[in-house]
């Protein structure tokens, strides 16, 4: 927290504020994080130790070298901040003359030392000045000590950042990145920043992509590459929208009016507006259809159903009519106080009129005519549904060459030309966030490319249930869960019948809570299987799945390697723990699992299996939350298990507020807590064994 003078002790001026900075300490001791009140207390300690120093540290060639050396990010950085207090917000296009249409000129003046905001600009140079030095000092003293420290290269920029401001042209800004609806969040997401304009990105050779990968190099050896699939194709939002559910893949191959036109498919209005009918607001709001039509929509005609029966049209007002517009009316505002039948009609109301603004089949290119996109999971709407069989079946076909064929060489393509550029500036070595709806050409491009690829065990790249470890690549960095997860405590224990599935399948449960003598795989496993892992068989290559324990990863389904082998955490069941739902039928009936029930709680013993299995891996390199490591001792997992949760990518609100509930003092003081990680590093065959 304290900014010490460059090459000095701390200077006297700063020490009436240590009493301050004491009260300051007690009052944000929480249980979560309060970042706001953090900052600001960080920045009034900054802004007090700056005047204090201000002279010294302008004059002083520490400074002038940083500010000489990182100019190019800097400087622009510093004057961004500026204009944002002064003009009390960072969205740059309500800065009038000061816009992005001027960013440039603007730095070049507002930068000098005799502009009417350089004192305001320098402090931020202060700042950055020691957040730089701090940050080299802790990775050196981290490399010194045989630690390496991996960073981070978010996917995404703030539509109100200094990147869009001083590179407009870059950045799509009528859009917004996110992804598609999963069973991770059937909504999909809407992370709110605006996706690149990757042709304009190809004119200096991605140097604004380059630049970010240089820089962090100052600081790391390794690099986590996030969402690393945006670089073949992104998920693509219209800035109107606040769910994921109407985006498309930029870039991608649409479908042209042509193809509809010759599938017989002419009646484009209807497939690409809101299906709406009288049966229909029937279905979702019963007997306040009638309230619903008239305030959210107007009549637009009849049609007649194959009955013989007509039913009345609709479309949305034009205030209503996005997902923005909807969401933000007054219509659907709850005043506080508000009694608990009027919060529940308006939120049920709020989700019907959702539901019919996303009842569309195809969405249109608002910059090509000719160019349509299927609705992901147009297949669950009563718009399809409502269609002739013959318009099912074309429009299925359609969607399945859209999202499974056609746009394997333009995604492949794009990541050659954009991934490659990052990789020639750095030695880093680079691992790629690839999880999600992953393409078939990702895998053999980052293998290409000699990017590590990431497993989670709960969303596994080779189908099933469940990662299994022991067949990950060695190209790949594996983990029980991320930042991006609940921790592995609160997965394990949210579900009890996917806990005895898992703890039976994966972990080799047998009973009682307790592992056959033959889980989790010996020390050498590892060593022994990294060769052939390494390569030699590929997770996309299909085919045959061999018995857990060998290595290699061609995979055949889950069911046909029970039904085949009945292996269980790498063990062959007895004929008398497994039972057969064959109708007579013998072994080619129903694999039925035995029945034993894993703990409730994901106790010690179960996470010790659970680190274990990574541990021995293949994959290169193994890494785990603080929260799964603290699991290992009792005492540790206390906190309810769904606090220690850092993000929920679902809720675009959310904040990281995680606070570890152990000091780090008491980690260090913890020896038998330490020794058994040790132990389990070397066991896993990641360090060598020393006398």
């Amino acid at each position: 927290m304290a900014f010490w003078k460059p090459g000095g002790a701390k200077p006297k001026q700063t020490l009436p504020l240590s009493a301050e900075v004491d009260r300051a300490k007690h009052a944000l001791d929480l249980k979560e994080i309060d970042y706001e009140a953090t900052m600001r207390v960080k920045l009034m300690v900054a802004k007090r130790c700056f005047e204090a120093t201000r002279a010294t540290f302008l004059a002083s060639e520490a400074c002038e070298r940083f500010v000489r050396e990182q100019a190019s990010w800097l400087k622009p950085y510093a004057v961004f901040s500026a204009l944002r207090e002064l003009f009390g917000t960072a969205e740059h296009w309500r800065w009038g003359d000061l816009s992005a249409t001027n960013a440039a000129a603007v730095v070049a003046r507002l930068s000098q030392p005799n502009s009417e905001l350089y004192h305001v600009v320098s402090m931020h140079y202060y700042v950055q000045y020691h957040l730089d030095r701090q940050l080299r000092r802790a990775a050196a003293h981290a490399a010194a000590r045989g630690v390496v420290l991996k960073g981070d290269l978010p996917i995404g920029v703030d539509k109100a950042s200094v990147d869009t401001w001083m590179h407009p042209k870059l950045f799509r800004m009528n859009t917004s990145t996110g992804a598609p609806p999963d069973d991770f969040d059937p909504n999909g997401q809407n992370w709110g920043f605006p996706t690149y304009d990757w042709e304009e990105m190809s004119k200096d050779n991605y140097a604004w992509w380059r630049g970010r990968m240089t820089h962090l190099e100052r600081f790391f050896s390794a690099m986590r590459i996030d969402h690393v699939l945006g670089f073949f194709r992104i998920w693509e939002l219209p800035a109107h929208t606040k769910t994921g559910r109407l985006g498309r893949f930029r870039p991608s191959v649409p479908i042209r009016k042509r193809e509809l036109d010759e599938r017989g498919l002419w009646f484009v209005d209807r497939l690409c507006e809101p299906w709406v009918t009288s049966e229909r607001l029937r279905a979702l709001f019963g007997d306040r259809d009638g309230e619903a039509a008239g305030r959210f929509f107007e009549e637009t005609g009849a049609e007649t159903k194959p009955d013989g029966t007509t039913s009345t049209t609709y479309k949305f007002r034009k205030e209503y009519n996005t997902e923005r517009g909807l969401l933000s009316s007054e219509a659907l505002r709850v005043r506080d106080g508000s009694p608990d039948w009027l919060v529940k009609e308006t939120e049920e109301l709020r989700r019907g009129l959702m539901t019919l603004l996303q009842n569309v089949i195809l969405l249109r290119d608002p910059d090509d005519a000719d160019a349509f996109y299927p609705r992901i999971e147009f297949e669950k709407t009563t718009s399809f549904r409502d269609l002739d069989d013959w318009a099912r079946d074309a429009l299925s076909w359609l969607y399945d060459d859209y999202f499974n064929a056609r746009q394997d060489a333009t995604w492949r393509e794009n990541a050659r030309r954009t991934l490659p550029a990052l990789m020639s500036c750095t030695g880093q070595l680079v691992c790629g966030e690839d999880l999600g709806m992953v393409p078939p050409c990702v895998p053999p491009v980052l293998e290409e490319l000699g990017i590590l690829g990431l497993r989670i065990q709960r969303m596994p790249h080779d189908g099933g249930e469940f990662g299994r470890p022991e067949r990950y690549p060695y190209e790949t960095v594996c983990s029980p869960s991320c930042h991006d997860t609940s921790t592995t405590r609160a997965w394990y224990e949210a579900d009890p019948a996917r806990r005895d599935r898992y703890a039976k399948l994966v972990l080799g449960m047998i009973g009682d809570g307790k592992f056959d003598s033959s889980f989790p795989p010996p020390a050498a496993y590892r060593v022994e299987h990294i060769e052939a892992g390494s390569g030699a068989t590929r997770a996309w290559g299909g085919g045959h799945r061999g018995r857990v324990g060998e290595a290699g990863n061609h995979f055949e389904s889950d069911d046909d390697a029970r039904d085949r082998d009945f292996d269980l955490g790498g063990r062959r069941l007895s004929d008398d723990e497994v039972s057969l739902d064959d109708g007579g039928n013998g072994r080619n009936g129903r694999y039925v699992a035995p029945q034993v029930s894993a703990p409730e709680k994901c106790e010690p013993h179960v996470m010790r299996a659970i680190v274990r299995q990574h541990m021995a891996s293949p994959s290169s390199i193994a890494i785990f939350p603080a929260q799964d490591l603290l699991a290992l001792v009792g005492e540790y997992a206390t906190r309810p298990a769904e606090e220690e949760t850092i993000n929920d990518p679902t809720n675009p609100k959310h904040y990281w507020r995680f606070r570890l509930h152990v000091r780090l003092e008491d980690m260090l003081a913890n020896k038998a807590w330490l020794g058994e990680i040790r132990q389990l590093v070397v066991e896993g065959g990641r360090m060598p064994m020393t006398g």
